[in-house]
């Protein structure tokens, strides 16, 4: 991501965080178009329940960061489920600040820390990484960083599948197109499986398991968790 676009990234997320995370995780979409719209975005919502019934067994009294947290939803249920500490990390300030508050005002403020980073950049020091969402921004380059970043930790994070499936097209015009006409630099992505894999296996990750459900539309999971860790590089 360049210098230019990680800008128009920041400015995009300052101004759009308080709208996603209202239609997404709650009932305030605005229109009849958004008010359809949402029941895609809330499969990020089944995206996160999955996640969780995943990494629950795993993040028992270790410290799990959360790359692209937005508002702190995800890193505050990390938390709740007896996480020793989740960092959270999101490249606008604006998220950042309700990520805080959103913890505090759950009784776990004094077990999260929430800082402004790229996506690409160094990682702190964790037992977990987790990235709901935040594939679906990332530039090719940038994404592959990410991935060597985590190749020797234990990671799990979400993607949008692209597979053709009518949600998904849906999904693709009204975002994916959408921004890449007239989103100013800013630009979101739905990947093909097989692009996710070879990143994964460039990046020299080679064990991990993606992850499908019904609920999570065409969103998927992949991870690494030592319990079902498996081979997928072959599809």
């Amino acid at each position: 991501m360049t210098r230019s676009n990680a800008e128009g990234m920041k400015s995009y997320w300052d101004e759009k965080i308080d709208w996603w995370a209202d239609s997404s995780y709650e009932e305030k979409p605005r229109g009849p178009v958004e008010r359809w719209m949402a029941t895609l975005r809330r499969s990020v919502h089944a995206r996160a329940v999955i996640a969780l019934e995943h990494l629950e067994p795993h993040i028992q009294g270790k410290v799990v960061l959360d790359v692209g947290c937005g508002n702190g939803h995800f890193a505050k249920s990390c938390a709740e489920l007896g996480a020793k500490h989740v960092i959270g990390t999101d490249i606008s300030p604006a998220a950042v600040e309700i990520a805080k508050k959103l913890a505090k005002a759950n009784g776990v403020g004094d077990r999260t820390t929430f800082l402004v980073a790229r996506a690409g950049d160094p990682l702190p020091d964790s037992d977990i990484v987790t990235g709901f969402g935040l594939i679906d921004w990332l530039e090719r380059e940038e994404c592959l960083r990410f991935f060597r970043n985590i190749k020797d930790r234990i990671f799990m994070f979400s993607y949008s599948e692209q597979d053709g499936t009518f949600d998904e097209i849906v999904h693709h015009f009204y975002l994916v197109e959408r921004l890449r006409l007239f989103g100013n630099g800013v630009r979101a992505y739905h990947h093909p499986r097989k692009t996710i894999q070879n990143r994964l296996l460039k990046a020299g990750i080679k064990d991990f398991e993606v992850v499908s459900r019904k609920e999570m539309r065409f969103g998927r999971l992949v991870h690494n968790l030592p319990a079902t860790r498996k081979r997928t590089q072959n599809g």
